[in-house]
């Protein structure tokens, strides 16, 4: 199949089942997304069984054509994190940046150990054969919340803006983080060695590397976007900086989304406000337009990806999957809870910390980066039971928690977790 004939078709599948989401379930775009590729893909390889058409082999093909990883650590994730960064208010966030920046790097690197333990101990319990490594590595790449699924779920149940901040900032940050966690116990579980001394190294090296690139992006995006006379040039400007300063972060080895989140936060902070308002205008259009599409193309993506390239076999039938979601939410919540108590117990938040932690964790949403890097780990026979544990928690935080949350937190309640 060609590069255009695989886009086509991708695009004409989102288009349908957006319109069908829109018109007869009206759940929230990715989440209706999301379930009905799932469920399409599905239904057609159990009719495959009873009238062979080809039809799930075309299919299984177009989702292969695009893989996993290049497509949203490449791809995607750059325009969304930096469309994502953009609207985060720099005052709000410097308000909230003690309960932000802790979440985001202690409050990660808590989670992991805690769900890679979790799980060591809950597979040990069911007598399923995995190891220390293995598990830390799955709780690294599961660790950090998923910035497309926060800021496209949580967005819609109506935070006050000192939540919301703290909820975008975040999964904003934190996804530079796992990374870092994640290529050290990959770089472990397929026989290398990383001392403390090379995870230092890698961590300064992604974060402020990153960083850097970001901020050279961003003058780049500042010099030369409010002199821009047309909402055209502009356009290019913000589309050739934000691709180009990504592209040269991977291949520099430093984190490509930090640096994207730095570019974003500087320029919705700093130069948007100094672009003409018939410039500004329809350039904020269309990064919205372009933020809904990809979401939309990267849900549909994922539900057929787990249901048609992934089916795995051989592993133990649904006890991996539920270990790794009680894990996952077990290591959430201490991780949350250890964070906002101590900021708590300081004095440098005033939080309710049982209310917190409860909005935290189950808004902790996992979604597309986590899959990107467990389909990114070489084939290996530990490799499907970490894609099982982790096609798992994806599937049930979008699907579950994304569709209760709103239930389950009531503005009243909002309003009192976090205060001034």
């Amino acid at each position: 199949m060609s590069t255009f004939a695989a886009i086509a078709a991708m695009l004409g599948i989102v288009a349908i089942l957006s319109f069908a989401n829109d018109r007869w379930l009206g759940l929230q775009s990715d989440i209706g997304l999301l379930l009905l590729a799932t469920a399409m893909a599905a239904a057609l390889r159990l009719l495959e069984l009873f009238i062979p058409s080809g039809v799930v082999g075309l299919l299984h093909q177009l989702t292969q054509s695009f893989n996993l990883n290049d497509t949203l650590l490449k791809g995607v994730l750059c325009f969304l994190l930096f469309r994502g960064s953009a609207r985060v208010h720099w005052a709000m966030l410097h308000r909230q940046r003690w309960l932000v920046l802790s979440l985001a790097f202690a409050g990660t690197v808590i989670a992991c150990f805690v769900t890679g333990g979790v799980v060591l101990g809950g597979m040990w319990l069911f007598g399923i054969a995995l190891t220390a490594v293995h598990a830390l590595l799955f709780g690294a790449l599961i660790a950090a919340t998923d910035p497309v699924a926060a800021l496209a779920i949580l967005s819609k149940v109506g935070l006050p803006a000192d939540l919301e901040v703290v909820v975008d900032g975040e999964s904003l940050l934190n996804d530079g983080v796992a990374v870092v966690l994640f290529t050290i116990f990959a770089t472990a579980a397929i026989g290398g060695t990383a001392t403390a001394t090379d995870a230092g190294t890698i961590f300064v090296r992604e974060v402020f590397g990153g960083a850097a690139i970001g901020a050279l992006g961003w003058l780049v995006i500042h010099l030369t976007m409010p002199r821009a006379t047309t909402y055209c040039t502009a356009l290019l400007i913000s589309l050739g900086a934000v691709s180009s300063l990504y592209a040269v972060a991977q291949e520099i080895h430093v984190s490509g989304p930090i640096a994207a989140v730095v570019a974003g936060l500087l320029a919705g902070n700093i130069t948007i406000p100094h672009i003409v308002q018939p410039v500004a205008d329809p350039l904020r259009t269309f990064w919205e337009g372009l933020d809904g599409a990809l979401n939309a193309l990267l849900f549909v993506f994922v539900g057929l990806h787990v249901v048609l390239i992934n089916p795995l076999q051989s592993v133990p039938l649904g006890v991996p999957g539920l270990v790794a979601i009680v894990a996952v939410l077990v290591g959430r919540a201490v991780a949350v809870f250890a964070v906002v108590g101590g900021l708590d117990a300081s004095g440098r938040i005033d939080a309710d910390c049982w209310g917190l932690t409860k909005l935290l964790t189950w808004g902790g949403l996992r979604g597309g980066l986590s899959l990107a890097l467990a389909v990114s780990l070489p084939d290996a026979p530990w490799k499907p039971i970490i894609l099982n544990m982790t096609f798992a928690v994806v599937v049930f935080s979008i699907v579950l928690q994304g569709l209760t949350i709103g239930r389950l937190f009531k503005r009243p309640q909002l309003e009192n977790m976090l205060h001034p």
